[in-house]
């Protein structure tokens, strides 16, 4: 009797899944492989740009070769749902040899369909600005340069790292030039065939020392056809413990613009790198980059190049995922787009714990604070399989008419693109049953290490395929968000089946554990242990910890309500659980039931 009474229940959970709930962020299953794809071009490869064509296909442009100081020129298409295009060059991939080494940081399409590709190639031992345009096609153009290409000395060495597209057909490129050893800001314009444009500064080029090593990675036209350009100054170019973003506005003819900061350019006291930048309603500028030591920084400037204070917090914005490590791998944005909603989208690198970096979004509202309908944790993390030391990062963002949103980057060596859900309301995750979920939070101030503990009983029953099967393709993210609106953290543990020595998922008799098979040396995210158990209202559980492999554990107190969710990365499941009156909140710990 017994017996059967338990198949009967079995029965009634398979039958009763939790209802499926909508947020943007989530990948979408349309594109590629459930929402990514990853091509290897036959080489080893990293995009730097992508372009949106009129007929909804997707072009990136980067590097390949062999190894990296070979490379070549890489463009590489795609359709709408992610398959490489066969129309485009040999099989959606075009290689285009310049000098010994080239490779593209910048793409922009012309109005008239033409792909023109900037960044640099190495002649005769010397970077220079390179330029590539190409026909909608993918074939170089015989009418631009020389045989499609053109390549432009600047100083002892230059790369080019932004361009754009004037309504007059002139193309500005932006990067950096280096003589001497020392760096400055670069702009090169060439008229629509490829010649430099004799009225542009000087002989076509313009160079801006800001008073350090001044390198510029971002540019945007004004309506008036002032250039703006952004990236940083720094004492070195190779550290960025001193870099400042920077800012510079040239006129039409490349002189510098004496209404905008000192003189043409503004060095701002946030430290940090602009990769991105974007012009606003009303004359507003919004960069985006890394900010030191780690993690995404935004700052809004007036038009007149001053911090915008109504933007963040005096003008910047800073976040972080996880411990937000610092080094090569730290927390960084390198892409910035706005959604016709005036809602601020950046993408780039992910670092959630103790390894390998993961493709990252975070939306904010316009005002610059975290937009807490995006993704259930208010940020999207995404690792491509399988997980190693390389990881990925995304460099580009691109926003499509539907809403959806395309991340672009590379992934193991190899190109990478992403597609989200980019528009629609937030819905509630699956709540916690009534004081039966509990949170524990250690920090590391007089203690042996910081840990994080979480377990949620749920209010409502849950069945074992609303998990997903994080042994195949669910990425699960947990995140802690405070009573301020700020990500307190936010890890994810990529799917991937057990190998020995890892900490891994495996399926159990209920329905999935992360946890370490033999001699565990160390783990991807931090998140030592998940236990997922299916059940009916007030008998399904969620059990993490963490704390000992790098995650970065809040640091008590918190502003409550502090909210905790598990979301998956495949589907539109998530569970949270609240709590608002916790029994110890110090310096050295959190603890609670929820609400």
């Amino acid at each position: 009797m017994k017996t059967t009474r338990r198949r009967l229940l079995a029965l009634a959970f398979s039958l009763s899944a939790t209802p499926g709930f909508s947020w943007p962020g989530d990948l979408d299953p349309t594109f590629g492989n459930r929402g990514k794809v990853v091509s290897d071009l036959g080489a080893l490869e990293e995009a730097n740009a992508a372009v949106l064509q009129a007929d909804g296909r997707i072009v990136l442009a980067g590097r390949s070769g062999s190894s990296l100081p070979d490379a070549k020129l890489a463009l590489a298409r795609y359709e709408p749902d992610g398959a490489l295009d066969p129309l485009f060059g040999t099989g959606g991939k075009v290689l285009t040899t310049i000098g010994s080494n080239a490779g593209a940081e910048a793409l922009a399409l012309q109005t008239d369909g033409k792909l023109v590709a900037a960044g640099f190639a190495d002649e005769g031992g010397s970077l220079r600005f390179a330029v590539a345009r190409y026909d909608p096609g993918g074939i170089l153009d015989p009418s631009f340069g020389s045989g499609g290409t053109v390549t432009t000395a600047v100083g002892d060495s230059a790369v080019a790292h932004a361009i754009a597209v004037q309504p007059d057909g002139n193309i500005v490129t932006v990067g950096y030039s280096m003589t001497a050893g020392n760096f400055d800001f670069t702009l090169v314009r060439y008229d629509a065939s490829g010649n430099l444009d004799p009225t542009f500064g000087t002989g076509g080029m313009v160079v801006t020392d800001l008073g350090g090593d001044d390198l510029a990675q971002g540019v945007a036209l004004q309506p008036d056809g002032r250039i703006v350009v952004g990236g940083f100054s720094s004492s070195s170019p190779t550290s960025t413990a001193d870099d400042r973003f920077a800012l510079a506005r040239y006129e039409a003819d490349g002189t510098l613009d004496p209404t905008f900061g000192s003189a043409g350019t503004v060095v701002t006291g946030f430290p940090g790198r602009i990769a991105a930048l974007a012009l606003l309603p009303g004359g507003k500028i919004l960069a985006a980059g890394e900010a030191s030591p780690a993690g995404f920084g935004l700052a809004r400037y007036s038009s007149d190049g001053s911090p915008d204070a109504t933007f963040g917090m005096g003008g910047t914005v800073t976040s972080r995922f996880g411990n937000g490590t610092v080094g090569a791998f730290s927390d960084a944005a390198f892409a910035l787009a706005i959604q016709p909603d005036g809602r601020i989208v950046v993408a780039g690198r992910a670092q959630p714990g103790y390894a390998a970096p993961f493709f990252g979004l975070i939306r904010y509202e316009a005002d610059g604070s975290l937009d807490r309908t995006f993704a259930p944790c208010a940020v999207v993390m995404t690792p491509f399989p399988p997980v190693g030391s390389i990881g990925s990062h995304a460099t580009a963002l691109l926003v499509q008419p539907d809403g959806k949103l395309v991340a672009v980057g590379d992934a193991l060596d190899d190109f990478a693109l992403t597609r989200y859900v980019g528009t629609g309301g937030a819905s509630a995750c699956e709540p916690a049953a009534v004081g039966k979920a509990t949170l524990r939070l250690r920090s590391d101030v007089n203690t042996r290490h910081p840990h994080l503990a979480w377990r949620w009983i749920g209010a409502s029953a849950v069945v074992r395929s609303d998990f997903g099967d994080p042994t195949d393709a669910t990425d699960l993210t947990l995140c802690v968000l405070d009573g301020s609106g700020a990500l307190k953290l936010a890890a994810t543990t990529p799917a991937n089946p057990c190998a020995p020595n890892e900490l891994c998922w495996h399926a159990t008799s209920d329905a999935y554990a992360y946890s370490g098979v033999g001699h565990v040396s160390g783990c991807l995210d931090g998140l030592t242990r998940i236990g997922l158990r299916p059940g009916a209202a007030g008998k399904a559980r969620i059990r993490t910890q963490g704390g000992v492999c790098g995650l970065g554990v809040p640091s008590p107190p918190l502003t409550s309500p502090v909210v905790v969710r598990l979301q998956r990365g495949d589907g539109p499941n998530c569970w949270e659980a609240t709590f608002s009156n916790p029994s110890v909140n110090d310096e050295k710990r959190f603890t609670a039931r929820s609400d």
